[in-house]
């Protein structure tokens, strides 16, 4: 597995995973801005730190966080953050805003740096409309470029995705499947409680439901090639996901096989400033 293919499986494990359904909200982005970087006051409510090893050896750090911001009329939308880094080379980041009562996104913005480039993505979700604008730039030009998808009114961003399946998968509800949009792919997960199980990571032991999860994901669009790029072809990963018990439901472990050994993320610090209310 080159380094390129290994970032990839890593990125949409870990994002997607690492990688509740309530009534869908039809409420417009507009209504909360459409830049997850505006100055809005929000409080930490939860980070997760986690390290990822391939099989003993280790990758890198990431983490996960959920603030709670005060934006105008729409309440105090929940604001889901991952951040994924290798060294100060390599460091990728994912924000979404999501309403705090459906869970489900208004936007979602991407930073990728790789060495001295850096890139940016966002996906708008506009639900009275049923469309998602995607907006990033060409890489060879820097030309910025806006597309725009049809969505149902439950899609979901990889982050909103994976909040959503933590909290839903319970012996009450076992199984749950998400649809969505990263942008230049579509994404479908899926969960399905197994069993209880008491797990031990780095940030303690855990009463834990353990949760088999299948992540299927294709591009939005194809091109008319006679082979496809490995960026273009449809794709379903599985991995398994270990959340706490407790109405926390962290996600403590992922486990998520390749071919060659198994890509392990363990949770080593969890901080808690309080459920929402």
């Amino acid at each position: 597995m080159n380094l390129n293919s290994k970032r990839r499986s890593i990125y949409c494990v870990v994002i997607l995973v690492t990688l509740l359904f309530v009534r869908a909200s039809f409420i417009s982005f507009a209504s909360v801005g459409s830049n997850l970087d505006d100055k809005r006051p929000s409080v930490l409510k939860e980070r997760i730190e986690f390290k990822v090893k391939w099989s003993f050896i280790p990758l890198i750090h990431t983490y996960m966080e959920v603030y709670r911001t005060t934006t105008g009329d729409s309440g105090s939308p929940y604001r889901l953050t991952h951040q994924a880094a290798m060294n100060s080379f390599w460091n990728d980041r994912m924000e979404s805003l999501i309403n705090p009562d459906s869970l489900l996104p208004y936007l979602m913005e991407t930073t990728i740096k790789d060495g001295d480039k850096r890139w940016k993505e966002k996906v708008v979700f506009n639900r009275q409309n049923q469309k998602a604008t995607f907006i990033h730039s060409d890489r060879k030009t820097g030309q910025t470029i806006v597309e725009q998808y049809p969505i149902s009114p439950l899609s979901m961003d990889p982050l909103s995705a994976f909040y959503k399946l933590r909290h839903r998968v319970s012996p009450s509800n076992p199984t749950a499947t998400f649809d969505g949009l990263t942008g230049s792919r579509w994404f479908r997960i899926e969960g399905k409680l197994v069993r209880t199980e008491t797990v031990d990571v780095p940030a303690g032991s855990f009463d834990t439901y353990k949760i088999e999860c299948t992540l299927s994901y294709w591009p939005t669009k194809k091109e008319a090639e006679k082979e496809l790029k490995k960026q273009d072809k449809d794709e379903i990963k599985a991995f398994t996901l270990w959340v706490t018990k407790d109405s926390h439901r962290y996600p403590v472990q992922i486990r998520y096989r390749l071919s060659v050994g198994s890509l392990w993320v363990r949770a080593v610090s969890i901080q808690d400033y309080g459920l929402f209310s």
